[in-house]
């Protein structure tokens, strides 16, 4: 009985824990999904597929510092929304009309890759293209929560090869990354976020 009585206060001084400091634990997964380095000019900037409302926004800010004369946008797939109505531009001409029209960023200034359909098959498609164009430093932009994914993808393949690679997230329009768990939207990304980093670690 007395082993009982032990293991149920345990139970229940855990559970007054995970109560009392949930908030911490909270922001602590969130921040822990973030690599953020530090930026500095680039060859090229490219803008990987998803999320092109912030991503597109955050790529603009970057082009008017002058931080790179070049963009990259990649993404195969078609956003659901273009679906319904019928209009088939892939995530990548999304991001591309999204800079020259609603930003006025000069038209030959963006490229597209028209491919890729996953983080692994971007960085891919990334590396061949910087070989190809000898680009030496690049910054791979993408949402903030996606930004340890992509830092755990990129920079093993990239900087073998020579590449410098900067990785820069996009804050969310959404929901606050600082508590992205009073958000429905912050919810579900951080639950996907960790469900790929397990998916990824199995698979690579």
């Amino acid at each position: 009985m007395k082993k009982r009585y032990k293991f149920l206060l345990g139970l229940l001084v855990l559970l007054l824990v995970a109560v009392l400091f949930r908030t911490t634990f909270y922001r602590m997964a969130g921040d822990w999904l973030i690599v953020q380095d530090t930026l500095e000019q680039s060859d090229a900037i490219f803008l990987l597929g998803g999320g092109a409302f912030d991503r597109v926004d955050e790529t603009a800010k970057l082009i008017e510092q002058g931080l790179a004369a070049k963009v990259i946008c990649t993404g195969a797939l078609v956003p659901d929304i273009l679906k319904v109505l019928k209009i088939e531009h892939r995530e990548a001409e999304v991001s591309r009309i999204g800079l020259v029209d609603n930003y006025n960023i000069p038209g030959e200034v963006v490229d597209t890759l028209l491919s890729g359909t996953s983080t692994r098959e971007e960085s891919e498609l990334v590396l061949a293209y910087c070989l190809e164009h000898d680009f030496k430093t690049v910054i791979i932009l993408s949402s903030s929560f996606h930004t340890r994914r992509v830092n755990n993808v990129f920079k093993p393949l990239l900087e073998p090869e020579g590449i410098k690679v900067i990785i820069h997230g996009a804050p969310s329009s959404q929901y606050r990354e600082s508590e992205w768990w009073k958000f429905e939207a912050g919810m579900i990304m951080v639950n996907n976020e960790y469900m790929k980093h397990l998916y990824y670690f199995l698979k690579y």
